[in-house]
């Protein structure tokens, strides 16, 4: 087999590694767990509602939200992050579970309720951050 024969295997080898690893790096199952379809039969969502605490109730849009799972039964701890919709609105999917929920954001004092999420539902925390007088003297 002379070298234009060589070459074509190498560009046919070539092309299905291509192929394979285009078809690996879009599976659901590798992808992060915001990309994964959302399965509300099996998860809940969790919904942080946050707004300063001035005259207006504005809410806030550079918080820091993480759900923060526990090592109950041998099942490993996890973090999730909560990501914002819309402002003061914060929301990530999770499993079933009880979790410590952070909230925090620069020029507040920083936030955090433990809340049980449960398979079709979505518990809902609503907060008003409260200023922070160690943020303003820095």
């Amino acid at each position: 087999m002379g070298y234009a024969g060589a070459m074509r295997r190498k560009v046919f080898l070539l092309l299905c590694i291509a192929i394979a690893a285009t078809s690996f790096s879009q599976s659901s199952h590798w992808a992060a767990p915001s990309e994964q379809t959302i399965d509300m039969g099996k998860n809940g969502i969790l919904v942080v509602l946050a707004s300063q605490n001035d005259v207006d109730a504005t809410p806030t849009t550079g918080a820091y939200v993480e759900a923060h799972s526990f090592n109950v039964n041998w099942v490993l701890e996890k973090t999730f992050v909560l990501k914002m919709v819309k402002p003061g609105r914060y929301e990530a999917a999770l499993p079933p579970g009880v979790y410590d929920v952070l909230v925090s954001e620069a020029s507040s004092t920083p936030r955090c309720k433990r809340v049980l999420v449960a398979a079709g539902h979505t518990p809902t925390w609503k907060l008003m951050l409260e200023h922070d007088d160690v943020f303003s003297q820095n």
